[in-house]
C-alpha cells in the first residue's frame, strides 16, 4: 500500500515519536537502576548539631553518582527559591501534603546538675517563671509553654550549652539536642513532670506520587537513620 504525501509525512513523526519514548524509558530504567545527579535538600539549623553529617556522608558512599546541595535554613522565601528535592522540617503542626513523618521529639529543660543543687530542681510551671530560660528556637516562635519571655531565643545549642554550663539558667530544648551532652553528664532533665508538646520532624517533596529515584532512596536512607534510634530506645 503506498501512502500519500501527508501520510509518509505522519508516518515518519511517528517513528521519531515512538524512538523519543524508547529513548525516555530508556533513561527513566537506567535512572532507577543507576541513581546520578544533583539532589536539592534544605535542613532546620538544628541538624547541623546532630548526626546528619553522618547520614550524609554514609549516603554519598553509598551513591557516589549522587551530588547533595544542602542547605540549612528554615527561612521560607530561601526554601522557595531553591526548588529543593526534599525540605526538612521540625514542627508542632504538620500542614503540608505528601510528607514523611520521620521522627517525633519533646521538648524539655535542662540545667547543670551545680545549678540545680544551688537553686533546687523546678517542680512546677510558677517554679520554672522564676529562673532565666535559655530557648533553642527559631526567633519568630511564639512560647506558649510556660507564658513567659525567654530571656534567650538563639539557634546554636554550643551557645546556649554555654550559658547553662556557666549556670546562667535553664535550657529549653529538643531532646534530639541534649541527648549528647545528657548521656555525657553535662546536663540534668529537670521537667520529667512537665507536659511538653512534640516536635514533628518530616520530610516533604514537590514530586506527590511520582517521586524520583534519588529522593526516594535518600528518604528511605533517613526512615532507616531514624528507626534504628528509635529501635535502641
Amino acid at each position: 500500500m503506498d501512502l500519500t504525501r501527508s501520510g509518509e509525512k505522519f508516518y515518519q513523526r511517528c517513528k521519531v515519536i515512538v524512538k523519543e519514548l524508547d529513548l525516555a524509558a530508556n533513561d527513566f530504567i537506567y535512572d532507577q537502576k543507576y541513581p546520578e545527579g544533583i539532589l536539592k535538600v534544605s535542613a532546620p539549623h538544628a541538624f547541623i548539631q546532630t548526626c546528619f553529617s553522618d547520614i550524609i556522608s554514609n549516603f554519598l558512599i553509598q551513591y557516589p553518582n549522587i551530588e547533595i546541595d544542602l542547605l540549612f535554613s528554615e527561612k521560607t522565601s530561601e526554601i522557595n527559591e531553591y526548588k529543593f528535592d526534599i525540605i526538612l522540617k521540625i514542627e508542632e503542626e504538620v500542614r503540608e501534603e505528601n510528607i514523611f513523618i520521620l521522627n517525633s521529639y519533646k521538648r524539655n529543660f535542662y540545667a547543670t546538675a551545680a545549678f540545680l543543687n544551688k537553686y533546687g530542681k523546678p517542680k512546677s510551671i510558677e517554679e520554672l517563671r522564676k529562673h532565666n530560660i535559655f530557648l533553642y528556637s527559631r526567633a519568630d516562635l511564639e512560647n506558649k509553654t510556660i507564658n513567659s519571655t525567654p530571656q534567650l531565643i538563639c539557634n546554636n545549642i554550643e551557645i546556649l550549652l554555654d550559658l547553662c554550663k556557666k549556670n546562667k539558667g535553664i535550657l529549653y530544648i529538643p531532646d534530639f539536642l541534649a541527648k549528647k551532652y545528657e548521656d555525657e553528664g553535662v546536663i540534668i532533665n529537670c521537667s520529667q513532670d512537665i507536659f511538653s508538646t512534640k516536635l514533628h520532624f518530616y520530610a516533604t517533596t514537590p514530586y506527590g506520587s511520582k517521586i524520583p529515584k534519588k529522593v526516594q532512596l535518600f528518604l528511605n536512607t533517613l526512615k532507616q537513620h531514624f528507626q534504628s534510634i528509635t529501635e535502641a530506645l
